[in-house]
C-alpha cells in the first residue's frame, strides 16, 4: 500500500473526489466498514451508473450516506421525538434507518416504500466526502451484485474500478459486518438486516420507550 497518505493528501483526494461527484460521475470510497461505490444520490444519471457498474437489481434501491443530522434534516421529514432519540443514540453509527423524503427523490434510492435508507457514519472518508458534496452522497458496497464486499481496493472487480472516476485507496477498512438496516415507526423498529449494530442494542434502547422490536 506504500506509505500512509498526509492530511493535506487525503483533503486533496477529498476534493477530487466531490468534483467528479458534483459533476456526476462515480467514487470508490472507504466507509467505516467496506470500499463503497459513491455518486450524487440527487443525479438520477449518475445513481443509475451505480446500477450499471454494479449490474445490481433495479428494484434494489441504494443506501444514502449523510455527513451530519443537519444534513438530514434539510432532506428528511421531522421525526418523532423517539425516532429523534433513536438518532440521537446510534449516530454517528453505522445504522441505516428507512425514513421518508420531504423532496421528490428518485425510486432508485427510494424504492417503492418511498422511503431513503440514511446513515450518519463516524468519522471516515465516506463522511468527508459527504461534506464535500453538500451533506450527502448515496454509497453501496463497490463489488458486483452477489459478490463478497471489498475491505481493499484489490478485491474490487476491475470492471468496478473502471466505471469510477477515482479509485481512493486508503488502505484496508475495518470490514466485518456492514451497517444495519431498521425502518422505525410509531410501534418501534423493524429490522431489515442485523449488521454492526446489534439486535440486543436496538431492544434495550427501544425498551426505554415502550417500543417493540421485530423483523
Amino acid at each position: 500500500m506504500g506509505r500512509p497518505r498526509s492530511s493535506a493528501a487525503n483533503v486533496g483526494l477529498i476534493e477530487r473526489a466531490a468534483d467528479i461527484i458534483r459533476r456526476g460521475g462515480l467514487v470508490i470510497v472507504p466507509t467505516e466498514t467496506f470500499y463503497a461505490l459513491a455518486a450524487d444520490p440527487f443525479q438520477e444519471a449518475a445513481v443509475r451508473k451505480i446500477f450499471v457498474a454494479k449490474s445490481r437489481d433495479a428494484s434494489k434501491p441504494l443506501p444514502l450516506i449523510a455527513s451530519s443530522r443537519t444534513a438530514v434534516s434539510e432532506v428528511v421529514v421531522a421525526p418523532d421525538q423517539w425516532i429523534d432519540a433513536l438518532m440521537d443514540a446510534f449516530w454517528p453509527g453505522s445504522l441505516t434507518m428507512l425514513l421518508w423524503p420531504n423532496r421528490a427523490v428518485s425510486r432508485l434510492i427510494s424504492g417503492r416504500s418511498g422511503k431513503i435508507g440514511v446513515r450518519v457514519p463516524p468519522r471516515c472518508a465516506a463522511q468527508a466526502l459527504a461534506e464535500a458534496c453538500g451533506g450527502w452522497i448515496c454509497a453501496t458496497s463497490a463489488n458486483l451484485a452477489g459478490y463478497p464486499s471489498a475491505d481493499r481496493v484489490a478485491m474490487i472487480a476491475p470492471e468496478v474500478r473502471e466505471a469510477a472516476g477515482l479509485v481512493m485507496d486508503l488502505g484496508p477498512t475495518p470490514g466485518g459486518k456492514p451497517s444495519t438496516v431498521v425502518e422505525p415507526d410509531d410501534e418501534g423498529i423493524r429490522i431489515i438486516r442485523e449488521g454492526v449494530v446489534r439486535t440486543s442494542e436496538l431492544k434495550a434502547f427501544a425498551r426505554q420507550w415502550g417500543r417493540k422490536v421485530w423483523r
